[in-house]
């Protein structure tokens, strides 16, 4: 059993998503209150209690579907494994042997992906995953068959020492 050289666990911590998302759902607390409670003519009723109930059921699904929202990485000696909870439920595990380069890059999220989350380009930008915790700098990995992956990373500092140790230790053998 191997021991982990690097985990990472990343969440949504834009306060401008949280904001946006936390105020939404405090609109629609506040009609149905209103509606019911405060309001006392019927006739002045926009939506009925069903209809405004189905409403302020989508922002709150969002919100905690955001909350949910997790990219876990690991890096050993046997290689990386990484998850996006929810839009991946399974842990995919790639082994050194599958790749023909890995080093940390920086990347433009909007520029390069068009947004932050779980994104599937070009061939000729592959895969990204990150968070809003990611920042700019990612784990850009370079598979033999020419896909392309890159992992968004808080700790980046952290991830170059790990990824260094393990090319000293000849674990991995390209330039990181």
């Amino acid at each position: 059993m191997n021991a982990i050289e690097f985990k990472e666990t990343q969440r949504v911590t834009n306060w401008l998503i949280w904001a946006l998302l936390i105020g939404i759902n405090i609109f629609f607390a506040y009609a149905i209150v209103y509606q019911n409670f405060l309001e006392t003519s019927f006739a002045k009723r926009i939506f009925t209690n069903a209809q405004l109930s189905l409403i302020a059921f989508l922002p709150l699904t969002l919100l905690v579907l955001v909350y949910s929202v997790r990219l876990e990485t690991c890096v050993n000696e046997k290689g990386i494994s990484y998850s996006f909870y929810p839009m991946q439920r399974n842990t995919v595990f790639i082994e050194w042997e599958e790749l023909s380069n890995v080093y940390l890059r920086k990347y433009n999220t909007i520029k390069e992906f068009g947004g932050r989350g779980y994104f599937a380009n070009t061939t000729k930008l592959g895969k990204v995953l990150n968070t809003s915790a990611s920042g700019n700098i990612g784990l850009q990995l370079e598979f033999k068959d020419g896909r392309l992956l890159l992992i968004g990373t808080a700790k980046p500092e952290e991830l170059k020492k790990v990824l260094d140790k393990l090319m000293l230790e000849g674990k991995i053998g390209w330039k990181v």
